[in-house]
């Protein structure tokens, strides 16, 4: 009995992973109300470039300090097999983030980033009809990354730096919610108690991975500059533990089902190219545009181990995807800037491979803020960003205790959400 209670929360795991494929975005909020536009920018450069692309940092000319948060509340609605389920509504996350260059001298600069590349968060009502494949999920993750950027020339500039990253991962489900526990009768057969299948699972772990990024600026003009910066693949060995508890209700009685053990999953995050371009067309007003690609298609499978020597891959079917946003700032006074952007975020999921971890659908991103001098050396920024998720439907599998692996059909709608930012900014 264990052996196959086990079996199913490994399977329905490796597809709560797959969600870990949406990037979090969000480092400053100058850089949320622009669409992430500040690629390529050189005429006003803070600290928060270590994030957009760190071979601008080399146009600083003072020690500079960034730090802020933003908070995140996705949620939907959504329905199974056309039946309307409770909204999906994990709460407000918070994603902080710390930046500081330092320039020192021979036409180098030193930087440091804090900030989150990845994160998931979902949750649903308790014993929703596709409980068996998540019932709350998060996934946390945070970069460290110190950057070394060098001003080959006047116009000209190239960075590196290596990205240490930490990830936890934490998956709640129900297995055969909602089903039957079969048994064969001596003189009626095949009979079956429902609702028999009590089971809660956890399955909990965390890693320290590492990767690099490389970056070059170049001012094609005194208004106009482009930007590029790569990001590497990082590869994640998951290690934690896996529990299940409960109980399955039998002719007999309940039999009570206990596991506990380690567990692990082999998780390569992907790698991504940006390309922006950004123009400073007066004195006052700047506009900026930026490119992402995200090469999905290199994550393959995904590998676990659980408890009794079990282990499982599960083979993914992601597609690379963009991501292209465009934003403008104007200096309305010499102490208040406006800013506007809009991005639009494809969706790498396959409809056919997928999970309940996040709404499905592609993404599109309003967003806008204001920059406040607050004195010389002294700014913050704020800002909000609204995103809404297009409907989609995905399929989702689930193997049930009658031997059966049934499809069921994952619809999202009215899915939004939003994102209020601050970052306070200081140079010396």
């Amino acid at each position: 009995m264990k052996k196959l209670v086990i079996a199913v929360p490994v399977v329905l795991a490796a597809c709560a992973v797959h969600a870990a494929g949406f990037g979090i975005y969000e480092a400053s909020a100058r850089g949320n109300a622009v669409g992430d536009a500040l690629v390529g920018e050189t005429d006003t450069v803070d600290a928060s470039a270590n994030y957009y692309n760190p071979a601008n940092i080399a146009f600083a000319e003072k020690v500079q300090f960034a730090a802020g948060a933003s908070f995140i509340n996705p949620y939907c609605d959504v329905d199974v097999d056309h039946k309307s389920q409770d909204r999906m509504n994990p709460g407000w996350f918070t994603v902080p983030t710390f930046f500081m260059t330092v320039p020192v001298g021979a036409g180098f600069t030193l930087g440091w980033g804090n900030y989150t590349e990845y994160g998931l968060g979902s949750r649903y009502g308790t014993g929703w009809d596709l409980a068996g494949d998540t019932q709350k999920t998060t996934m946390r993750q945070v970069t460290l990354n110190p950057n070394l950027a060098y001003k080959i020339t006047d116009r000209w500039s190239v960075s590196t730096g290596p990205r240490i990253s930490w990830i936890q991962f934490t998956n709640h489900k129900q297995p055969y919610h909602g089903d039957s526990f079969y048994y064969n009768h001596p003189l009626y057969g095949t009979l079956s108690v429902p609702n028999a299948y009590n089971l809660r699972t956890k399955l909990k772990g965390d890693d320290w991975g590492l990767g690099y990024n490389v970056a070059t600026s170049f001012k094609v003009t005194d208004t106009v500059s482009v930007g590029l910066i790569y990001r590497s693949q990082m590869r994640h060995k998951i290690k934690g533990n896996f529990d299940l508890k409960g109980d399955v209700t039998t002719p007999l009685g309940a039999m009570p089902q206990t596991v506990h053990g380690p567990a692990s999953a082999v998780l390569t995050l992907p790698r991504s190219v940006v390309l922006g371009i950004n123009w400073r067309a007066t004195e006052k007003w700047r506009l900026g545009v930026a490119a992402t690609w995200t090469e999905w298609s290199s994550v393959k499978n995904i590998h676990f181990r659980l408890p009794e020597n079990y282990s499982y891959t599960q083979h993914l079917k992601w597609h690379n995807t963009g991501r292209f946003g465009f934003g403008t700032e104007y200096d309305l006074y010499d102490w208040l800037t406006v800013r506007g952007g809009y991005v639009y975020d494809m969706d790498p999921t396959d409809k056919h491979n997928s999970t309940t971890m996040l709404p499905a659908g592609d993404r599109h991103i309003m967003s806008g803020g204001l920059g406040f001098k607050l004195a010389e050396n002294l700014w913050l920024d704020v800002g909000y960003t609204f995103i809404r998720m297009t409907n989609d439907d995905r399929v989702i599998a689930l193997a049930h205790t009658d031997g059966t692996v049934k499809e069921h059909k994952f619809s999202t709608h009215n899915g939004f959400s939003h994102i209020a930012s601050a970052t306070l900014r200081y140079s010396f």
